[in-house]
């Protein structure tokens, strides 16, 4: 009786595997490609790439940092859908190589995983200038401060 479970063990984690392989490499860069769409598309909604509509202590840094973190990348990864192609065509009729033109098709359809890659190991290394600022704000009732002497 254990071979017949074994045999359908098998068939689902080889079934489970083939999909997620399939996803991963064909679904996902399309699905970052479209936040990034959806993203730029709401920052335009909103006017939050204002720097009028922007509030807060620092509003020119807020602005840079809105510039860097979200609108550059997420720009460039719409982009990459649109001007890849088109590179690739002119790459592939003016240097005659089919080789090079599917590979700047490849590489601008995965640029969006390079691009969310780049984005998030960016946004790790400001945490701690955003968790000193953070702790910078609070007032002072707020912050762990022992001035008592101990003798």
């Amino acid at each position: 009786m254990e071979k017949p479970e074994l045999k359908n063990a098998i068939v689902e984690a080889l079934v489970h595997v083939l999909y997620s392989i399939v996803y991963q490499l064909f679904i996902v860069p399309f699905d970052l490609w479209r936040k990034a769409t959806f993203r730029l598309a709401e920052q335009h909604e909103n006017g939050s790439f204002k720097v009028i509509n922007i509030g807060g202590l620092w509003p020119f840094l807020s602005f840079i940092r809105m510039l860097l973190l979200e609108f550059s990348f997420d720009a460039t990864t719409f982009l990459a859908y649109i001007i890849g192609p088109i590179i690739a065509i002119i790459a592939g009729f003016a240097g005659g190589e089919f080789t090079g033109f599917i590979s700047i098709l490849v590489f601008s359809y995965y640029f969006p995983i390079f691009s969310s890659l780049f984005r998030d190991l960016t946004q790790i290394s400001i945490l701690p200038i955003r968790k000193f600022i953070s702790w910078a704000k609070k007032p002072a009732q707020q912050l762990d401060i022992d001035l008592t002497k101990k003798y």
